[in-house]
């Protein structure tokens, strides 16, 4: 992806939004502490190079091969994001937060905030039925 605009900041920005919306693992996605800084070094090692334009083609099949072996993790942490987004602009304005109330229906396998209320998802997650 190259991200042409005169002005670097812009660049760096869209490059690190893009970047932390693949690659978006929290720590306790993580058997240890070690496993995640490492993990965290490596996703800034690779959006320096992309900023710097160090790479770039090398880096870009990287990205596209995480992107591929892990498209659900990606998706669930997404979800996971908005839900806790929703939380709190609902806490910030004084209201409880909507939940999904899968004890309703013992055998629900919702696990997407995005579709959880529908058989196929309408958001690309690709959830289906």
């Amino acid at each position: 992806m190259v991200i042409s605009s005169t002005n670097p900041h812009y660049k760096e920005i869209a490059i690190r939004k893009r970047i932390a919306s693949i690659f978006n693992k929290r720590e306790d996605d993580f058997p240890s502490l070690k496993e995640y800084n490492d993990y965290l070094e490596e996703v800034e090692d690779m959006t320096f190079n992309l900023i710097e334009g160090i790479d770039v083609a090398a880096i870009e099949a990287r990205i596209a091969k995480y992107q591929e072996e892990n498209s659900e993790q990606i998706m669930i942490n997404r979800a996971r994001k908005a839900e806790e987004l929703a939380a709190a602009m609902a806490t910030s304005k004084g209201q409880p937060a909507q939940t999904d109330n899968d004890d309703a229906n013992p055998n629900s396998q919702a696990v997407f905030g995005c579709c959880s209320s529908r058989a196929i998802c309408t958001y690309n997650c690709r959830r289906t039925a």
